[in-house]
């Protein structure tokens, strides 16, 4: 197994080299929310205080003393961020080889499984950000691998580090307690129900749970000290004072976002295996199920045409509204036909997860079990707190891809082609969408440094989300945590349209500087964006600068 483990590594490292290759140079911008998450490494380098800022719900301690450690010695910009998080992406896909192998996977379903985790279009882009994502599954996957190698002389120790990496998943993100919960119910399946003449002492047992027992304290306590203790930023505060909205949503929506869209992106990403079922015995209920769940999927769609029939995938860098500019769609859909497309795709793959899934149901393992468990668990915590975009959806993916990995399969040459030709097709795709981001980001980065440099003050300019993040967002004074004195920010805690404004589309009220060019799609193609201006007043005669071409921002 040596062998295949250092094949796999070498698998993984050179797939993130090539994608460095292909996306070079990154551009030295915040992705999405990582603006956030770099201010707090920037302010512990500055101040050795650990602060989140108020505007931001995820307060991720453990990635901060990350950065800042990667910090130290690499230095704090946005490149050098990410770069750190590629470099976790990288130990995520190796680690997750070898805990498919712990689990009982065959080695190329294996290297196959670990395709699918690293092609995945939200993994791919997600690694060449600052976001929580990738930091938080590599600690969740390493919390399952020690469990994985918990047995014989060192069981205890074992459980011990699985313990503690699932506190350091929960310093990320609270859903690492899933880590725990998963862990501790496979024991009491597997090790709580054995025959009495087997049975271990009481003794025994308590030495097994204790590491997740002190886990989960340790967890509730930091819960506590981040948000009863400590002051608590007030955009978590507002999600928290709206939890009376599940109560008012429509059975039918929860169905459709909260079960069927988890189901449908689990089938979409993981189809590259999961269609592969319909190659073995298992077929006909396959194709049964696959017609099941697209019908059922245009069903709910006719039920309420407002939302798109395929599921929502935020994280694709192929997508104008990645870039969260003004005007436009926030949302992501296939255009046109391609939706039915793709929910064919989805549907079919899907009902290839769960035939898997009954397959193996009987003969899964304990390591296998408690990541299972660990995801189901995820899942339904997500319904109620309506987490539904591939961003969340990532974390169920491991789970998925480890019941396809352990799905018997034909011992054909064609069907280990098939799959692992897909799964690159797959991870082209997404690194045609992540270099889409980055050469679009580029754009805005040098748009913004030409109006600087011709004397417009970055306060005037609305250069989107990201940047606006990174560039105006001020901490209020120290335990004085309101919107009221973060306000003013455009696209982040104010909605006015700034004097200049790099806009998906023309937006009313104001005149087109320059029509500007970036990627398409998978990186193929082109499409545009704009510089606008406010229309000036009657009798104004000031003439608006030009805008800077194509370029790369400054780093």
């Amino acid at each position: 197994m040596r062998r295949a483990g250092w094949a796999a590594a070498a698998v993984v490292v050179g797939w993130h080299v090539f994608a460095l290759a292909i996306l070079r140079p990154l551009t030295d911008a915040p992705v999405v929310d990582s603006w956030l998450y770099a201010f707090s490494v920037r302010r512990f380098l500055r101040t050795g205080e650990i602060r989140f800022a108020g505007f931001t719900q995820a307060m991720p301690i453990a990635q901060v003393i990350y950065g800042v450690g990667w910090s130290h010695a690499f230095g704090a910009n946005s490149v050098s961020l990410e770069i750190s998080v590629v470099t976790l992406a990288v130990l995520c896909g190796v680690m997750f080889h070898a805990l498919a192998i712990r689990c009982g996977a065959s080695r190329w379903q294996a290297l196959a499984a670990t395709g699918l985790l690293i092609c995945n279009p939200c993994f791919t882009f997600l690694s060449f950000s600052f976001m929580t994502e990738i930091p938080f599954l590599t600690a969740l996957i390493a919390a399952h691998l020690a469990f994985a190698k918990a047995g014989g002389r060192r069981e205890h120790l074992w459980l011990w580090i699985a313990a503690a990496l699932a506190v350091i998943a929960f310093m990320i993100r609270p859903f690492g307690a899933m880590a725990i919960a998963g862990c501790a119910g496979a024991m009491l399946l597997y090790d709580a129900g054995l025959p009495r003449a087997n049975r271990w002492d009481r003794v025994q047992w308590i030495r097994m749970t204790a590491p997740f027992v002190v886990a989960l304290a340790v967890c509730a306590w930091l819960w506590i000290w981040l948000t009863v203790l400590s002051p608590k930023p007030w955009d978590l505060q507002l999600n928290e004072n709206n939890f009376a909205y599940i109560f008012r949503v429509p059975l039918a929506s929860y169905l459709r976002a909260g079960v069927l869209g988890p189901a449908l992106y689990l089938g979409m990403v993981l189809s590259p295996l999961a269609i592969l079922q319909l190659t073995t015995p298992r077929w006909r209920r396959v194709a049964i199920g696959g017609a099941g769940i697209f019908a059922a999927a245009l069903i709910l769609m006719w039920m309420d045409n407002r939302l798109p029939v395929t599921p929502e995938c935020s994280c694709f860098g192929g997508w104008r509204n990645v870039l969260i500019l003004r005007g436009g769609s926030s949302r992501f859909s296939w255009d046109g036909d391609w939706q039915y497309a793709f929910l064919t795709l989805a549907s079919f793959g899907a009902a290839g997860l769960i035939a898997a899934f009954a397959d193996i149901f009987r003969t899964l393992s304990r390591a296998a079990a408690a990541i299972v468990i660990a995801a189901l668990i995820y899942w339904a915590a997500t319904i109620p707190l309506w987490f539904f975009n591939d961003r969340y959806y990532l974390v169920m993916v491991p789970a998925g891809a480890i019941v396809l990995a352990l799905a018997p399969l034909p011992r054909s040459r064609m069907v280990r082609a098939a799959g692992f030709a897909m799964t690159l097709a797959m991870g082209l795709m997404s690194l045609g969408g992540t270099y889409a981001y980055q050469r679009g980001m580029a754009v805005i980065l040098a748009t913004r440094n030409q109006l600087e440099r011709q004397g417009v003050p970055r306060s005037a300019i609305d250069a989107g989300y990201a940047l606006n993040g990174e560039d105006l967002y001020r901490y209020p004074k120290h335990g004085i945590e309101t919107m009221q004195l973060e306000a003013g920010i455009p696209m982040i805690t104010s909605e006015k349209v700034d004097e200049y404004t790099i806009a998906s589309e023309p937006v009313a009220g104001t005149e087109v500087v320059r029509r500007l060019k970036w990627p398409g799609p998978f990186g193929l193609g082109h499409r545009y964006f704009y510089l606008v201006k406010k229309r000036a007043a009657a009798g104004n005669g000031s003439n608006p600068p030009n805008a800077a071409p194509a370029g790369r921002g400054r780093n």
